[in-house]
């Protein structure tokens, strides 16, 4: 009786297909993309807006994996769940604890992120004290409307969606109106884009696969989404598609009105500044302000339901899992106790900097859990009484040669900090097993 106080059928069903859409979305655009268009426009020229569609299209082959994943397995954990399938408790816990990692030093970053661009508008906002209360409030405030419910999160995340999109949209339409697309389309012709050299592809491919990190946010959210089989697939694929076209058209932009110039400012503000003004750069820079938030936001539900999944997976002690971390508030129906540490969490590394070091492997730790999901499903295929069609069968392993291919260009600092985070991994396991009851 006691166990069915903590299942997973205590969250709430409060994620719907738009719902799903929207975690997708603000998971994949935080702050890379006010950076990205610069660095592509230097190290491809006329090429970098096309190599979003050509990487972007490899990049849903490990899309597709995760949603055929999601259908599979439709519990809360993502990740967590998925490699307790594929392998067990001990692959389970490490995937979890490096996962995890690389969410809350992703969360803590963003907040200096969130307070840097904040500073362009209200420059006390980054000096002395003043930066450590807008930590401690911004912790605060994403907890509080974390814990007070799932639909509440939700809705704070379809208003600040709301708000990120329509200056993108503003920016875009008004921007292409005002090319010259006879003048571009003759300087297109004359003189097209030309294929860079591999090294060049490379790099910009890297940039590029680094752009679409996040969208799996949604899948750590299956057991609150309504028909997580059907929704998560449909929202994943379309989304990131979706992504894609607007990366390509974003740097399509950047590219024909300020070319391979480096500008002062983020690159978006620039570009912002040049089509509409002061005024642009000026709510440009806000919504890089709320498309951080909205990263926050989704980053924050999801990541919270690691540790409570990783405890209904009984990979942490009962007392410290079930009786902590795993435990559902009674009136909101959230895993309070997680989202209450990870946000101490988070905030204490925003305050003290310790973020940086835990970020040079935050990249590597996410590409090594795709990989691992990817073989959960090749593994899951072969178990299915009617096996899957040859296509099917083909794009984990096309999905898998891309993760290795992004994992090979990691650095060796990186290589060594992740090592360094699964020994820790392993010894926290082992200590966490010699108190777990036998299964």
């Amino acid at each position: 009786m006691q166990r069915s106080l903590y299942n997973t059928g205590f969250l709430t069903k409060g994620i719907g297909g738009i719902g799903a859409a929207l975690l997708v979305l603000n998971g994949l655009i935080g702050a890379g993309i006010f950076a990205l268009p610069a660095k592509m426009a230097a190290e491809l020229g006329a090429f970098s807006p096309f190599i979003f569609l050509i990487f972007g299209a490899l990049m849903l082959s490990i899309v597709w994996c995760f949603g055929q994943l999601a259908a599979l397995y439709q519990e809360t954990g993502g990740p967590v769940i998925y490699a307790y399938k594929g392998f067990g408790a001990a692959a389970a816990f490490q995937t979890g604890f490096i996962y995890y990692l690389a969410r809350a030093t992703a969360i803590a970053a963003n907040m200096h992120v969130l307070l840097l661009y904040a500073g362009y508008v209200w420059p006390d906002i980054n000096t002395g004290i003043g930066k450590s209360i807008a930590i401690v409030m911004l912790t605060g405030l994403l907890v509080v409307v974390n814990v007070v419910g799932l639909r509440a999160a939700m809705r704070s995340l379809d208003t600040i969606s709301l708000l990120k999109l329509l200056p993108f949209v503003a920016l875009i339409g008004v921007g292409y109106w005002q090319v010259d697309f006879t003048s571009s389309a003759h300087s297109i012709l004359s003189n097209a884009p030309t294929v860079p050299a591999f090294d060049t592809i490379s790099a910009g491919a890297l940039l590029t696969l680094y752009a679409f990190i996040g969208f799996e946010t949604v899948v750590v959210t299956s057991g609150e989404t309504s028909a997580p089989k059907r929704t998560i697939p449909k929202a994943l694929m379309l989304t990131v598609s979706g992504i894609a076209i607007f990366y390509f058209c974003v740097q399509w932009l950047y590219w024909h009105t300020i070319g391979d110039n480096q500008p002062e400012s983020a690159p978006l503000i620039a570009l912002a500044s040049v089509i509409f003004g002061p005024t642009g750069a000026l709510i440009m820079t806000l919504t890089a302000v709320v498309s951080v938030a909205g990263n926050l936001l989704a980053n924050m539900i999801s990541t919270s339901r690691l540790t409570y999944s990783m405890a209904h997976q009984s990979l942490i002690p009962q007392k410290l899992g079930q009786g902590y971390l795993g435990k559902v508030h009674h009136r909101y129906a959230t895993p309070y106790i997680s989202v209450f540490v990870l946000g101490v969490f988070a905030g204490l590394m925003a305050l003290s900097g310790s973020f940086v070091w835990l970020a040079i492997a935050s990249v590597l730790a996410r590409l090594v859990v795709y990989a691992v999901c990817t073989v959960v499903l090749i593994k899951a295929q072969n178990q299915l009484t009617y096996p899957p069609s040859l296509l099917k069968r083909a794009v984990p392993f096309l999905a898998l040669v891309v993760c290795f291919w992004s994992i090979t260009q990691s650095t060796t600092d990186a290589w060594f900090f992740l090592l360094g985070e699964l020994v820790v991994g392993a010894l926290l396991y082992y200590l966490f097993s010699r108190n777990m009851p036998k299964q």
